[in-house]
């Protein structure tokens, strides 16, 4: 056989080598890790018959198992100056909110790229609600007030996936979508929409190895 066969024979069989020793190495990084990250996204809702953007930043934890992982997520929300109405017609006017997140997710396939969707609840607070005059009375400027504040804190079901990426190391570029009902205790009342996209590092395992040796 000439040379370069020999050297062809030798590439392709790398190769095959190679290929399964990339996926497993992809598969054992997903396992059992404890990522930190960042991310920031759109926030989309309707308020007043219009729709709204909102700016979300913030972090999150993604610890992971063999092929599930739980994502426990803190937003920072800023708007650009929203006003809604409330039963009475009130107007009440609001720019900030924060939001706290924890799902379960399930993570299908074994490569670097990771699809995942999951399941879990939000708690969203809005934190400079005011509702708008003129009050007939005092005590109706009061009424408004309670009722602006009972209304800023509501608990959502969430639903949402995405998609991850290994970039390289132990970083992970990732974009995700998530769905919050609409209801109507919450001073948002519509569903709202939330499209991020970040990063997270795997910083340390999730699961300690128990070491038998003496």
């Amino acid at each position: 056989m000439p040379k370069p066969s020999y050297l062809l024979l030798a590439i392709v069989l790398t190769a095959q080598v190679a290929e399964p020793a990339a996926a497993q190495s992809d598969q054992q990084f997903w396992r059992n890790q404890w990522f930190w990250g960042a991310q920031a996204g759109a926030f989309i809702f309707s308020a007043g018959g219009n729709q709204e953007i909102g700016l979300g930043v913030g972090g999150h934890w993604f610890i992971t198992a063999d092929h599930t992982a739980l994502n426990v997520s803190f937003d920072q929300l800023i708007f650009t100056g929203s006003q809604v109405a409330l039963g009475t017609g009130q107007a009440v006017d609001f720019s900030r909110a924060q939001r706290i997140s924890a799902t379960v997710n399930a993570m299908p396939g074994s490569g670097a790229l990771r699809p995942f969707i999951g399941l879990g609840f939000a708690i969203q607070h809005v934190t400079n609600s005011a509702p708008q005059g003129p009050f007939a009375t005092p005590q109706a400027q009061t009424s408004a007030n309670l009722q602006v504040e009972e209304l800023a804190t509501k608990a959502f079901l969430i639903l949402g996936g995405g998609i991850q990426w290994r970039l390289v190391d132990k970083w992970v570029i990732f974009g995700q979508y998530q769905f919050q009902p609409s209801t109507n205790d919450f001073l948002i009342t519509s569903g709202q929409h939330v499209i991020q996209g970040g990063l997270r590092f795997a910083l340390t395992g999730s699961k300690e190895e128990v070491d038998s040796t003496r």
